[in-house]
Parts: C-alpha cells; sequence; structure tokens
C-alpha cells in the first residue's frame, strides 16, 4: 500500500532492477520471478529495503515479515502473455525480463490460438509457485502484469504490424483477438487465485482501488487516433466489459491525442497519464475518471530537488480536484538521488498543507 493510502493525492515511486541490484545486490534471473523460497525472501528484502533507505516516508515495512507475493509488485514489469503465445524471454541479474520479438508470418498469425492455461510452460511455473505459496502460508497476494493488446502483438509480430494495419487488417484482428482472450485468461486467473491482477503494474492502484484491472497502453502513442479506433479499442472495450473495474495504462506523452476515444471505453475508472501529455486536457476529457499522473525516472536523475518541486506542483495544479488523482514515479535507475526521491513526497505533502 501506497504511504499515502486514504489521502489526497495518494503517491508511490517504484524503482528499475538496476537499482537492485546496484544497491541491495538483488538478482532478477529466473529464480526471482518462479523459485518459491527466492521469491519470497527477495520481496522480503525489498520491503525491508524500502523501509531502511524510506521508512520516514511511509515506504517499505518495518521488521519485514516473509509473505506470499506472487509478482514483482515492487518492479512493474511483465513478460507472461508474451511467453506464453510464442516468445522467448532473457533474464538478467540486473534487468527487467527481455521479450525477443518473435516477428511471426501471416500463416503463424493466422494459426495463433488462445493456448491453455496449464499447456503453457511459462504458466505452468506461475501455477506451480502460488500452489507452492498457498500450501505454505494458506493464501496468495501480489499478482503479475498482463500487459496490453497492442504491446504484446508487437512482440509477437514485429514492426510489420504497422504495415498490417493499412495492408492486412483482417489479420491484425484476428492476432489482437487472440491477445486480447489470452490477457482475460491470464488476468481473470491470477485474479481468483490473489483477489488482484494489476498492482505489479502501478502499485498505486492498491491505494485507489485494489480491484482495478490495467490494460498497458504503452505503445499507443506510436499510432495514430484513427488506428486506435478503428483496431485496438475494440479490444479494449471487449476487456472493459469484462475486467471492471477497468484502467489504463498510458506511460507515453501523448495522451491528449487518443484521450477523447479512451472516454468511450466502457466504465473506465482510471487512466495513468504519462510525463509531457496536456493533463488539463486529460481532465476535461475524464472528469470521471482517477488520474494517476506521472513524473520522469530519465528527469529525476539529473534534477535538483527544487526542480522536481515544480514538476510535482506543475502537475498537480493541472489536475483538477484532488480528490481523483495520483502521483507516482516509475523504473528509477541507480543513479537517482535519494534527495529526488524525497522531494517526490514532500512536494506532495506541502501541496495538501497549502490546501490545494
Amino acid at each position: 500500500m501506497s504511504p499515502s493510502a486514504g489521502k489526497s493525492p495518494p503517491v508511490d515511486v517504484i524503482f528499475h532492477p538496476d537499482w537492485w541490484h546496484s544497491h541491495y545486490k538483488l538478482d532478477f534471473r529466473e529464480p526471482f520471478h518462479f523459485d518459491p523460497a527466492v521469491r519470497v525472501e527477495s520481496e522480503r528484502l525489498m520491503r525491508q529495503a524500502l523501509f531502511d533507505r524510506f521508512g520516514d516516508l511511509g515506504l517499505g515495512e518495518a521488521n519485514a515479515r516473509p509473505r506470499p507475493v506472487v509478482g514483482p509488485v515492487h518492479l512493474a514489469i511483465g513478460f507472461v502473455v508474451q511467453a506464453m503465445l510464442g516468445c522467448e524471454v532473457r533474464f538478467a541479474a540486473n534487468a527487467a525480463p527481455w521479450v525477443l520479438c518473435a516477428e511471426l508470418s501471416d500463416e503463424q498469425v493466422w494459426s495463433l490460438r488462445v493456448p491453455e492455461l496449464e499447456c503453457a510452460p511459462v504458466m505452468r511455473q506461475t501455477i506451480a509457485l502460488m500452489d507452492a505459496l498457498e500450501a505454505e502460508f494458506g493464501y496468495l497476494e501480489g499478482d503479475i502484469p498482463w500487459d496490453g493488446v497492442q504491446n504484446v502483438a508487437l512482440d509477437l509480430r514485429g514492426q510489420q504490424l504497422f504495415l498490417d494495419y493499412y495492408d492486412n487488417p483482417d489479420l491484425v484482428r484476428h492476432l489482437f483477438d487472440v491477445v486480447a482472450r489470452t490477457i482475460y485468461l491470464v488476468a481473470s486467473y491470477v485474479e481468483s487465485r490473489t483477489g488482484t491482477s494489476s498492482i505489479s503494474l502501478n502499485r498505486i492502484v492498491a491505494s485507489i482501488d485494489p480491484r482495478l484491472h490495467l490494460h498497458s497502453n504503452c505503445s499507443v502513442q506510436m499510432i495514430s487516433r484513427k488506428t486506435y479506433e478503428r483496431f485496438l479499442l475494440p479490444s479494449e472495450c471487449w476487456l472493459a466489459e469484462r475486467l471492471q473495474p477497468y484502467g489504463i495504462h498510458h506511460c507515453g506523452d501523448s495522451l491528449e491525442r487518443v484521450v477523447e476515444a479512451y472516454a468511450r471505453v466502457p466504465g473506465l475508472a482510471y487512466v495513468d497519464v504519462g510525463w509531457g501529455s496536456d493533463v488539463a486536457a486529460c481532465r476535461q476529457a475524464l472528469p470521471y475518471a482517477y488520474l494517476s499522473l506521472r513524473l520522469s525516472p530519465a528527469r529525476l536523475r539529473s534534477q535538483t530537488p527544487a526542480e522536481v518541486w515544480a514538476d510535482v506542483e506543475r502537475l498537480l495544479d493541472q489536475a483538477g480536484p484532488l480528490d481523483k488523482v495520483a502521483l507516482c514515479c516509475v523504473a528509477m535507475d541507480a543513479e537517482t538521488p535519494d534527495e529526488n526521491v524525497r522531494a517526490i513526497f514532500e512536494a506532495v505533502e506541502s501541496y495538501r498543507g497549502q490546501g490545494a
């Protein structure tokens, strides 16, 4: 849970694997994701490390005890759906899992089908992890990111997908249908076991509504709004009708380009607003939704604390009433100064104190 749970706006931070490896020697190869003992101890160490370093900000957990946390709730990394559908995944000690593009041919795409959960090796490993943790602790918590339709499709098809939009639209629709149904299969299964599906994508949802289902639209800024509406919006709506409450993770810097299309998604309750987006325009288009405003981890590496404060205040000034606003920074690396992390929380607290 974010340190600001129950306050307005909630604020949280998530560090890149490189930060954890550099400062605490944590290893993010396969055992971190699938070995029950490694999973539990690594996650416990992360909670304790956050408390030791930033406990005064409300981060982490004092005297952290082992807990059956299924997925990488401190990292925001995912690869399971891609692996289920045929992508190779490589692991490194200091990095997020690297999904290799499968570059499927037309024939391979047309033959693609939604896999059965236990027929996919990555899900067999995930289910075995869940079973082992539940047998030991009697319950489960956490979840695994299930990514997004176009993100996964790009990992399967590669840059050819952008030509397919014009030259082979029926193939795109088939591919998106298979990906969306696989995503639904994974998200609904994980939720049935742990009670949540998206805390591993952005931990701040635990402060807002742990039931939220976040669809990742990282790559949407690579296409036009017209292309989004023609191809991706139908999949978005299909998922939203089945995964309520529904949210969209948009980390790109131009949310305002597509936000009016997002407003057509049934029951849209939450949107991540990527750094560089026009926050005021997004609020105008989505007056009812929770907006999670994202700072830039790249900027944070070289800014002064005063500059961090200015970024925070500028975002909050544009966001409108703060009862539906959150703020986060995701994927900060090892070169991020601790004082800049502190500045995020101090700026938000100061903003609250001013009665904004």
